[in-house]
């Protein structure tokens, strides 16, 4: 039998960047005390984070607001997540959804993802109390020093720079994936 998991509740206080590469980083506090976990993350997944962090919606929806509202268009919602594991320098997050015939289906995922839909939906973040500790106990490597602002230019500079590349890309140079 496995032993049962402990975990706290954590709030997103905010998104900064590495002080070595630049590389976005969601900084997770407890609610209940003041521990910090630090998840690097894609600067996509940054962009759609400080969207869903702002509220900010575009004319049409782009892919986390899609799962949310089709999550929410079956009847189902988000419960809550948890991000559950940490191996080998990587993260693991467990999305809970209530459907609607109450339900409690769990969804494997990225803890960005898990984070955007969270933030999107308002539910809580639980983090496992053994990858705080592991966390914590690491030291963590280097605290992120410098802020990350996203402003909707960048967003926008960002998605223009995306098409481009995209257009220019031969669908032959992706193999088979």
């Amino acid at each position: 039998m496995k032993p049962e998991k402990s975990f706290k509740e954590m709030t997103i206080t905010g998104i900064a960047s590495d002080s070595r590469n630049m590389q976005p980083v969601v900084i997770l506090r407890e609610k209940s005390g003041d521990r910090e976990l630090y998840i690097w993350i894609g600067p996509v997944e940054a962009m759609a984070l400080q969207r869903a962090i702002g509220k900010e919606v575009f004319q049409r929806p782009l892919t986390h607001e899609l799962l949310r509202n089709f999550i929410e268009k079956t009847g189902a919602r988000i419960e809550h997540i948890e991000i559950d594991d940490l191996k080998d320098h990587t993260f693991y997050a467990t999305i809970y959804v209530k459907t609607a015939d109450s339900k409690l289906v769990t969804i494997d995922a990225r803890p960005s993802d898990s984070l955007v839909l969270a933030t999107w939906a308002g539910v809580p973040i639980f983090v496992n109390e053994e990858v705080i500790e592991g966390m914590t106990n690491a030291n963590q490597l280097d605290e992120p020093k410098t802020k990350l602002v996203l402003t909707r230019e960048d967003v926008e500079k960002t998605d223009e720079e995306l098409t481009k590349i995209l257009e220019r890309m031969n669908p032959d140079d992706l193999g088979n994936a």
